[in-house]
C-alpha cells in the first residue's frame, strides 16, 4: 500500500440524480486527518444539498477500525436530516453486521413496560421482604427452643457484652443531664416526683432507645452489610446455614434481654442524679429526697410500664438493624446508605411506638 492509499479519503462522482460517495484508504482512530475528512464531508453536503439520493460505497482495498463505523453513522444521520435518501452498497462483511446493529431505533422502542416491570418488581420486593424476614426470625425462634437452631451462644454473650456493658456510660451522662434540666422546674419538693416519675415511666426508656438505635442498631447494619458486601452471608447460604438464625438471631436476642436492664439501670443512676442535684444544688437533705422518691413510686406499675415498653425498643432496634444490615447493597455506597437509614427508621418506629404505648395506658387508665 503506498503513501497515498494510507491518506483516508473521500471519492465521489454524480450518476444521474444520484451522489456515489466512496470511502477508500486507511481509516484508523489514531489517524489525524479527521477533522480534515469531517470537514470535507460537511462541504458535500452543502455542494450536493440539490440531490435528493446519495449511495456510500467501500473500495475493496480499504482498512478499518471503529471511526469508520462512526462516520457512516454520522453520515446516515445527516443525510436523513436533510431528508435525501440513502444507503450502503457493497460494504466490508464486518462493517455490514456493525452498521446493522445501528438500525434499531431506540426511541421506537416501547419501554414503558419494562419499566412498569422493574417498578412493580422493586414494589413486590420492598413489600416481601419484611414479612420474609420476621417470618424466617419467627422459624428461628422455635428452632432455637427446639434445640435444632445454629445460633452459637458465644456470639449471643459477645453481642450481650456490646448492648449493654459497652453502653452504660451515655446511659448515666444522659441521665444526669435530664435530671439538671428537670431542675429547672423549681418546684422544690416536687423535684425528686418530677425526676423518679419522668425517669421510670419515659425517659429512662426513650433516651436508652434511641442511645441504642445510634449505637449498637448501626453497629449491627454495618456489621452485616459488610458480611453481605464480602458475600459472607452468601457463602452461609451455600453451606445451607440460614443467615437469620446464625446472625441476626443472637443479635436481636441479646438487645431484647439487655435494653431492659440497661433502662433499670439508667432508671437508677437518673435518680441518683437527681439525688445529686437536689442535695447539691437546691439544699435537700439525701434522706428527705428518697421519701419523696419512694412516696411517688409507690405503684411499681410505674416501673414496669417503663421496663415493659423497652423490650418492645429493644426487638424494634434489633430487627430494624440486622434487616437494613442483611438486606444492604454490594457497594459501600448502599453499605453506608444502610446505616443511616438503621438509626433513623428505629428511632422513628421507637417514637411512634412509645406514642401508641401511653395512648393505650392512658386509655386503660393505668396512668
Amino acid at each position: 500500500m503506498t503513501c497515498e492509499e494510507k491518506i483516508p479519503r473521500l471519492e465521489y462522482k454524480q450518476v444521474e440524480n444520484v451522489l456515489i460517495i466512496t470511502v477508500l484508504g486507511k481509516w484508523e482512530t489514531s489517524s489525524q486527518e479527521r477533522i480534515r475528512l469531517l470537514e470535507r464531508w460537511e462541504s458535500l453536503l452543502l455542494q450536493w444539498s440539490h440531490l435528493n439520493e446519495f449511495k456510500l460505497t467501500c473500495h475493496d482495498s480499504i482498512q478499518w477500525d471503529s471511526s469508520l463505523v462512526v462516520f457512516l453513522i454520522r453520515a446516515k444521520k445527516d443525510l436523513s436530516k436533510n431528508g435525501s435518501k440513502f444507503s450502503f452498497f457493497k460494504l466490508p462483511t464486518g462493517l455490514n453486521k456493525l452498521l446493522s446493529l445501528t438500525e434499531i431505533n431506540p426511541s421506537k422502542l416501547d419501554l414503558a413496560p419494562q419499566r412498569k416491570s422493574r417498578v412493580f418488581s422493586m414494589y413486590f420486593k420492598n413489600t416481601t421482604r419484611p414479612i420474609e424476614f420476621w417470618g424466617s426470625l419467627i422459624i428461628s425462634f422455635f428452632e432455637l427452643f427446639s434445640g435444632k437452631s445454629v445460633m452459637r451462644w458465644r456470639d449471643f454473650f459477645e453481642s450481650a457484652r456490646n448492648c449493654s456493658a459497652s453502653a452504660l456510660p451515655t446511659g448515666l451522662t444522659m441521665a444526669f443531664v435530664g435530671s439538671v434540666q428537670l431542675e429547672k422546674f423549681n418546684a422544690k419538693i416536687y423535684v425528686a416526683d418530677l425526676v423518679s416519675l419522668a425517669m421510670v415511666r419515659e425517659m429512662g426508656a426513650l433516651m436508652v432507645a434511641i442511645i441504642m438505635a445510634g449505637r449498637t442498631g448501626a453497629a449491627f447494619a454495618a456489621e452485616l452489610g459488610n458480611m453481605n458486601l464480602n458475600e459472607e452471608v452468601d457463602s452461609l447460604r451455600t453451606f445451607g446455614i440460614s443467615p437469620i438464625s446464625f446472625l441476626v438471631m443472637p443479635r436481636v436476642l441479646a438487645l431484647f434481654i439487655m435494653t431492659p436492664l440497661l433502662t433499670v439501670y439508667a432508671d437508677i443512676v437518673g435518680i441518683l442524679g437527681g439525688l445529686l442535684v437536689g442535695t447539691s444544688v437546691m439544699g435537700f437533705s439525701a434522706l428527705h429526697y428518697l421519701e419523696q422518691t419512694q412516696a411517688a413510686l409507690t405503684n411499681m406499675w410505674e416501673v414496669y410500664s417503663g421496663v415493659s415498653k423497652s423490650l418492645f425498643f429493644g426487638l424494634i432496634i434489633g430487627l430494624v438493624g440486622c434487616y437494613k444490615g442483611i438486606y444492604s447493597g454490594r457497594d459501600s455506597v448502599s453499605l453506608g446508605k444502610a446505616v443511616t437509614s438503621a438509626v433513623v427508621v428505629s428511632v422513628t418506629l421507637i417514637i411512634i411506638a412509645d406514642a401508641m404505648f401511653e395512648t393505650t395506658f392512658n386509655i386503660l387508665e393505668l396512668r
